[in-house]
């Protein structure tokens, strides 16, 4: 009888770890699994901050008026050429008396255009004089804030 009683005293000991080892199992997955999800979110985030860097990037190169870096930022850089609203290059074909960059032309595509069409309606021709003085102004987003650029 003694020994019976031990018996089941020992099964039901072994139940209750096997049942602790169990939630404790649970709970590792549980803060493995997240710790793997905050990663993940650290990454995007990262991947986000890198993009919203690129574009305000643009919008300064556009005030200064340096189209220029835009220009070098996306060769350099497939990611900031996908980023980026626009995709900008410099026109080779025209040829004109001045030689400073305030007037040398460069192209501005959309993507959604580029490089699939190239046509006059899928680019337009900005010097960097043009866009750093076109660039002053404010502007009404579609999420109904305004914006004030100098």
């Amino acid at each position: 009888m003694e020994e019976s009683k031990r018996l089941v005293e020992l099964a039901e000991k072994e139940l209750k770890e096997d049942k602790q080892k169990e939630q404790i199992d649970t709970i590792k997955k549980a803060v493995k699994q997240t710790l793997e999800k905050i990663e993940e979110k650290i990454g995007e985030r990262n991947k986000l901050n890198k993009e919203i860097k690129t574009l305000k990037q643009d919008i300064e190169n556009i005030r200064a008026g340096r189209l220029d870096l835009i220009e070098e930022r996306q060769k350099k850089d497939e990611d900031a050429k996908r980023t980026s609203v626009i995709v900008v290059e410099k026109e080779k074909e025209v040829h004109h008396y001045y030689h400073d960059r305030w007037y040398e032309p460069y192209r501005i595509y959309w993507p959604e255009y580029y490089p699939y069409t190239i046509s006059s309606d899928s680019y337009s021709l900005v010097t960097n004089s043009v866009a750093k003085d076109a660039s002053i102004g404010t502007y009404s987003l579609t999420s109904g804030t305004a914006k004030y650029i100098n």
